[in-house]
């Protein structure tokens, strides 16, 4: 009886204590981080009056293009978070996307936060 929970104990001992080597390793996980690196994001603004509330025509605007990958909506404040690919298209192309889609809103303006307001990019 002793016996047996010896070696039960040796082999989960040698199922946590032996180590793995690199070459053991899956190469999905690699693809996987390429395609993390290759993906870019930027932060897109809206503003003008009620113009954050036009999610839809936001939305549209920005998966128009290929290469965007993921359109998240931060808060209500008109603060977009954009996954694209770096080799398509640039990242003021796509807020003057959005600002095309939101011309018939009041004032609406859109631009890439590199942290600063649009005036200050005047």
């Amino acid at each position: 009886m002793r016996l047996s929970h010896v070696g039960v104990g040796l082999a989960m001992w040698l199922s946590v204590c032996v180590p793995v080597q690199a070459g053991d390793a899956p190469q999905s996980s690699t693809v996987s981080e390429q395609k993390d690196a290759a993906v870019s994001q930027v932060i897109v603004q809206i503003g003008g009056r009620f113009c954050e509330y036009h999610r839809e025509e936001v939305e549209g605007a920005l998966r128009r293009f290929p290469t965007v990958q993921a359109v998240e909506f931060l808060n209500d404040h008109g603060t977009v978070l954009v996954r694209y690919q770096p080799d398509g298209v640039p990242p003021v192309q796509l807020a003057a996307s959005v600002e095309q889609a939101l011309a018939s809103g009041i004032g609406c303006k859109a631009w890439v936060d590199r942290g600063g307001s649009p005036q200050a990019k005047s």
